[in-house]
C-alpha cells in the first residue's frame, strides 16, 4: 500500500569555469536537504572563487530552512567577497520568496543564460 508520492530527492549539480561556480539545485530544498546545500556552498566559497550562481530552476519545493540557506549563500558571498547570482526558480518558488520580501533582497539574474546551468539536461 502506497502512502502517496514520495518527495523528490534533492541534488546539487556543480559546474565550474575558472573561479566561476554554478550550483544547480533540483528537488526539495527543505530542512532535510539544507545541510547538503550548506556543505556545497562552503566547498565552493574558498580562495579563488570569483562568483557563484545558484540555479533555482529545478527546485520543486522550498521551506523556511531552504530560504535560510539562500540567505547564507548571500552572507558567504559578502564575507568572502565574490559575486552571487540566483537564477529564478519556478513560479511556486518565486512566489514563496516574493511573499517573504526577498525578491528585491536576493541578487536574481534577469535571464537564465548561464552556460553551466542544468547539468542534468
Amino acid at each position: 500500500m502506497s502512502s502517496g508520492p514520495s518527495p523528490e530527492t534533492f541534488a546539487v549539480g556543480h559546474g565550474v569555469n575558472g573561479g566561476h561556480h554554478t550550483l544547480s539545485l533540483r528537488g526539495e530544498l527543505d530542512i532535510a536537504s539544507a545541510a547538503t546545500l550548506k556543505e556545497r556552498l562552503l566547498e565552493v566559497s574558498g580562495d579563488g572563487t570569483a562568483s557563484v550562481t545558484l540555479d533555482l530552476s529545478g527546485l520543486t519545493f522550498l521551506d523556511s530552512t531552504g530560504v535560510i540557506m539562500l540567505l547564507l549563500a548571500r552572507e558567504l558571498a559578502d564575507e568572502r567577497e565574490y559575486d552571487l547570482t540566483l537564477i529564478p526558480g519556478p513560479r511556486a518558488i518565486q512566489r514563496v520568496l516574493d511573499l517573504i520580501g526577498l525578491l528585491d533582497v536576493l541578487p536574481f539574474q534577469a535571464d537564465g543564460d548561464d552556460p553551466l546551468r542544468n547539468p542534468w539536461l
